[in-house]
């Protein structure tokens, strides 16, 4: 049972230490991982970068797969959350093409930034521990999910006349936008702010003409 704010004892955490763990224990996992490896990493290293006790990790963790699902989970709410601050949680609130243009920046930013290793992971990697495979297939799924939802508001709202199928639609404007900027981050060659800047809002037109977007 964790102590209450202010209280002191051996061997037990305050509130806020205990609330603390996962996340030392997920910036420990994700260093490891990014620097020596996934298969080559162990629960017990992870522990001990994060200077908590093996008991301490399986508590939370049954065991790496569980703890890698939770690195992927906080880099993607995180990109949500930074997008909703940008623009609305309401897509309906939101002009479809700054929408897509921010989300997709976003994303490509996080790409080439704190998600490249996990993304090189699951290319380099994914034949000796499937579980990365699993991984990478979830956060396409999520991705997939985070344009589906908008593109069936607009649709809804009579904005999107030739979208077609949603799901297919969504796994299309996620491949256009950030199919090259994978490839690249998994060969070692990010891309830079100005490229991101310069064709994410191309990918976009060439997606909205597609689905019979016309701003009003």
């Amino acid at each position: 049972m964790l102590k209450k704010k202010g209280a002191s004892g051996p061997g037990r955490l305050s509130a806020e230490a205990a609330a603390a763990v996962p996340d030392r224990l997920m910036d420990a996992a994700f260093g490891l991982f990014s620097r020596q490896g996934y298969a080559d990493t162990s629960m017990e290293e992870i522990a001990r970068a994060a200077n908590a006790s093996t008991k301490t990790i399986y508590s939370r963790y049954a065991n790496k797969g569980e703890l890698l699902k939770a690195v992927v989970e906080r880099l993607i709410a995180r990109n949500i959350a930074e997008h909703a601050a940008e623009t609305s949680p309401d897509p309906t609130k939101v002009e479809p093409r700054h929408f897509l243009v921010t989300l997709g920046r976003r994303i490509l930013m996080e790409l080439n930034g704190p998600a490249a290793g996990l993304m090189q992971l699951a290319f380099s990697e994914a034949r000796r521990a499937p579980e990365l495979g699993r991984m990478y297939e979830d956060m396409l799924l999520v991705g997939q999910g985070n344009f589906r939802r908008p593109l069936e508001a607009w649709a809804a709202a009579g904005l999107l006349p030739k979208l077609g199928d949603p799901q297919r639609a969504a796994a299309l404007c996620l491949s256009l936008l950030t199919d090259g900027a994978r490839i690249r981050v998994a060969l070692g060659v990010k891309m830079s702010q100005a490229e991101i800047d310069d064709y994410i809002p191309d990918a976009v037109d060439l997606f909205l003409r597609g689905v019979g977007y016309a701003p009003r």
